[in-house]
């Protein structure tokens, strides 16, 4: 009985401590990446072993040298027998532990290991020490952790030894002046192998001097370069000849000759390494810092600008002050039709009551691309229709529906981002279940079991029949669907032992037990994106925005992925890091879950190395689907980071930089009425001086530091190529003209008494007015400034966003419109209207009431009279009806205000002027 019970007690730590193991074997095997596991594993398990075996030789060698060299000092007897068994059995389990400890810290660090054997060359040296970039960011981290771990394990060692030796030879306090002979050399000589172990710190330390942070900019400044840099190398070798004095004292007993050597090294690191740069830093720098910092202000601009990518952007001048006119605009098409009017922030709310149909369906985020379906380029924004189990009933939340019956998404809704229903409502390009897409929006695979918010673990090929689109109203049946393929990263069921670990594994008993879990299902894992992509490749850090993506007929999302480093040499740091590169673009396909990591042509040798350690991890760029590698875009994090680094560094002179000239700064931008910084956001546009639209990721800039001015000095767009290459260009603006920046445009359009007028009347009424993205769009050299406001209504439950006026501006003037078209019409018109026709509260009983629709028939008539003359491009006759028809609003306003209501005026319609006219 006892051994059956010890058999099953082993079976069931045995399942219990290697499920975990199991199940990633055999999901790594199914997503066709084992051999990534693999690589970790075996690193992992070599570096375990070299750091045992290491610290074994070390430690317990040590401890055996002591034990043997004092084997003959002990007496007999049983207590003394029994005291030199413990001792040994102590040393034994000390050494085991140490051993064990090492082990498990040299396999935590297998990264580091791997990185440092297939580090490449960067190609670029440092200014100071004039090593290749590859020494700092691969070698040095590796040097530092064998350095700390020498140091740790040699003096644990001498500790141990020394109690080896007081135990063998009865050593106490009061006799520790007359050590024999045998254990001071042996501790002598440890002392001197720890002051070896110090002395290449001290080497370390000048190569660290990259990272200094002592002078005006980060990096090794004039006070590390001449007096830190050389203290270190004399601390090295000072060192070196106290540990060699340590060795010879061990033989002929100096002690007098040791302990002034040590008093000596002791002053000297204090003063070396402490007190004589600080002096310099103070008297020598400090009254003439920008001379003495000069040179190493540039080499940190250089550095800095090198780590993030941001040699060489190509930098073109925009004047910014040519008036916006009809002639301009219609010379770019492209970028007027694609101007983005829904806020991905508001749309989303508007999807969810229009198109979510059910309760268990979500829009978790919305997206931004562009397509191509008739030969033009055409900007949208997309969502796609996402499962959310917690949406169900209650009592419909069973362990059957969560896991096998609602187990995934269904299709995506997709918007011109320029177009607007009448209703003030998106048009839908993509919209129902099924969905609706044709062309090159069609939809032919519109599961969606791999997400953004797909949590839930879900078994496919069961004999419970899975929950697809949504049940009619007059229909009592439930729309079946069976998953059809093979999916990837999935546990199949076909035996007991597998069901058995994943149920240990997932803690679900339900997994072992459940009929309708047959040998033919799979369980599907790690179905959020960016978990999937996280656990396959672990070393990559993330965009936080996934984006779906239609192509041929399916759902992807692509994974924008980064390199980063907080080691580049002699780089400011941003975030914490100093080095960020977006060299992999990741592809999952929604439905059966593969996921390809494609290597962009971005020069990237972490992701090189990485490639090296891991084999067939990466794929070429060449080999991703052209339809998925026409969205490849410029990543936001990387933009965010580079536009926040670029603001500083473009400036190129050190005495500039030192004095804080031409400092750039990110504007705000007010988000439902508090400041923030404003995002980078995708446009569709013909970029300044190029002659075809491009789908492209701006940011402006105001200037920085202790400044009240907040005009706009320059803005920065990055794009990508179908090879994944990344590309930035910058506009400035000159110093001694006025463009407006997003702060000054967003208080011109409060101080237009109409505009704010109209704004304060429909937060008073029921409804709350909320602003969209101010969008800063070059124009050839002029620069449109687009809000697009919606209106929503408060204490309704349910209530979407209508988007209701569009505000245009320039440097001249704001207007406000019902249509971006409107909007850009009155803006290119010569008259001095600034504002549309807007809506008044109605009262309740207000005066004049016959006098009001009189004027509200003439106002009427010359809306009209103006949609004619737009649709004719007629601007002069265009321009005459906008001036009547906001003088009869201008009595319409006096009348319901209560003042005396005047009799209704007519308003003389001019004429109209020939088509073609201004």
């Amino acid at each position: 009985m006892l051994v059956a019970a010890a058999v099953i007690a082993a079976i069931a730590i045995f399942i219990f401590a290697s499920a975990a193991f199991w199940v990633n074997w055999w999901w790594y095997g199914s997503m066709g990446y084992r051999g990534v596991l693999t690589t970790r594993y075996t690193a992992q398990f070599v570096a375990f072993v070299l750091g045992a075996v290491l610290a074994t030789a070390i430690f317990g060698g040590n401890l055996a040298l002591a034990l043997r060299r004092t084997s003959d000092t002990q007496a007999g007897g049983r207590v003394a027998a029994l005291a030199e068994r413990t001792l040994r059995v102590a040393v034994v389990a000390a050494t085991a532990i140490v051993a064990v400890l090492f082990g498990v810290a040299a396999a935590n660090r297998w990264e580091t290991w791997l990185l440092w054997i297939h580090g490449n060359a960067f190609g670029l040296r440092d200014p100071v020490f004039h090593r290749d970039v590859g020494f700092y960011v691969f070698a040095l981290p590796g040097l530092h952790v064998l350095q700390n771990g020498a140091f740790a394990l040699l003096v644990a060692t001498a500790i141990a030894v020394a109690f080896v030796y007081a135990v063998r030879l009865g050593m106490t306090v009061r006799s520790i002046r007359v050590i024999p002979r045998q254990p001071r050399v042996h501790l002598f000589a440890l002392g001197g192998a720890i002051l070896v172990v110090v002395a290449f710190r001290n080497v370390l330390a000048s190569y660290d001097l990259v990272y200094s942070d002592r002078g005006v900019v980060f990096g090794a400044s004039y006070t590390d370069v001449h007096v830190q840099r050389w203290a270190n190398w004399v601390l090295a070798v000072l060192t070196l000849g106290i540990a060699g004095l340590l060795l010879v004292n061990a033989f002929v007993g100096r002690v007098r000759l040791l302990v002034g050597s040590v008093v000596l090294w002791a002053v000297a690191t204090v003063v070396l390494a402490f007190l004589l740069p600080a002096v310099v830093q103070q008297v020598v720098v400090e009254p003439s810092e920008l001379t003495r910092e000069r040179p190493y202000i540039a080499n940190n601009l250089a550095m800095t600008r090198a780590g993030f990518g941001l040699d060489g952007v190509p930098e073109r001048e925009l004047t910014g002050q040519a008036p916006v006119t009809a002639s301009l605009l219609a010379q770019y098409p492209d970028t007027l039709r694609n101007i983005r009017l829904w806020d991905y922030r508001v749309i989303r709310t508007t999807y969810q009551q229009l198109q979510s149909f059910t309760s268990y369906y979500v829009f978790r985020d919305v997206d931004v691309d562009r397509y191509r379906p008739d030969g033009s380029i055409q900007q949208v924004v997309l969502s796609a229709r996402e499962l959310d189990p917690n949406g169900l009933q209650a009592t419909a939340q069973t362990w059957t529906n969560r896991h096998l019956v609602y187990t995934h998404g269904y299709g995506a809704v997709v918007s011109p981002a320029g177009e607007v229903s009448s209703q003030g409502l998106p048009v839908f390009l993509v919209e129902r279940i099924p969905p609706t897409g044709t062309g090159i929006y069609t939809i032919d695979r519109p599961e969606i079991y791999f997400g953004e918010g797909t949590e839930d673990w879900a078994a496919v090929h069961t004999a419970q029949t899975e929950f697809a689109g949504t049940i009619e109203a007059d229909s009592t049946q439930v729309s079946a669907y069976q998953y059809q393929g093979d999916p990837r990263g999935a546990i199949k069921l076909d035996n007991y032992l597998r069901r058995l670990l994943l149920a240990v594994h997932l803690g679900d008993r339900k997994i072992l037990l459940s009929g309708t879990l047959t040998d033919t299902s799979e369980v599907l894992l790690h179905r959020t994106v960016a978990d999937r992509v996280q656990t396959i490749a672990p070393f990559l850090r993330l965009d936080d925005d996934p984006y779906l993506v239609i192509a041929d007929g399916k759902l992807y999302w692509v994974v924008d992925a980064y390199t980063e480093s907080d080691r580049f040499p002699g780089a400011t740091r941003t975030r914490g890091i100093n080095y960020l590169r977006n060299s992999v673009k990741i592809v999952v396909d929604a439905y059966d879950g593969t996921t390809t990591l494609y290597r962009t042509a971005e020069p990237d040798p972490i992701a090189d190395s990485y490639g090296e350690i891991f084999g067939n991890l990466f794929r070429p760029i060449a080999e991703a689907p052209p339809a998925i590698a026409a969205h490849w875009r410029y990543p936001e994090v990387l933009f965010d980071v580079q536009s926040d680094v670029y603001a500083s560094v473009h400036v190129s002179d050190p005495t500039a930089y030192y004095n804080g000239e031409d400092r750039w700064a990110v504007p705000m931008e007010q988000v439902n009425g508090t400041p923030q910084r404003m995002e980078p956001y995708y446009v569709t546009m013909t970029l300044p001086t190029e002659s075809s639209p491009d789908f492209a990721l701006i940011r402006p800039f105001t200037p920085g530091g202790n400044t009240d001015r907040q005009n706009m000095t320059a803005w920065m767009a990055g794009r990508a190529g179908t090879d994944g290459r990344l590309a930035l260009v910058l506009y400035r603006f000159p110093r001694q003209e006025t463009v407006f920046g997003p702060a000054q445009i967003e208080a011109r359009i409060d101080q237009e008494p109409d505009i704010s007028a109209q704004i304060s009347l429909w937060n008073q009424s029921g409804s709350q007015v909320i602003r969209g993205n101010l969008l800063v769009i070059p124009i050839g050299e002029s620069v449109l400034y687009v809000q697009p406001l919606y209106l929503q209504a408060t204490g309704t439950q349910g209530s979407l966003p209508e988007l209701k006026r569009v505000i245009v501006a320039s440097n001249e003037r704001v207007v406000m419109r019902e249509t971006l078209d409107d909007a850009l019409a009155a803006l290119t018109q010569g008259s001095e209207t600034v504002t549309g026709p807007l809506e008044t509260a109605p009262a309740a009983s207000p005066p004049g009431m016959a006098g009001i629709t009189d004027l509200a028939q003439q106002a009427l008539a010359a809306y009209q009279d103006g949609q004619a003359a737009l649709a004719r491009a007629d601007w002069a006759a265009y321009g005459d009806a906008q001036t009547r028809l906001k003088n009869l609003l201008d009595q319409i306003a006096t009348v319901s205000s209560g003042t005396a209501a005047p009799a209704a005026t007519p308003v003389a319609a001019p004429q109209a002027s020939p088509a073609g006219g201004r």
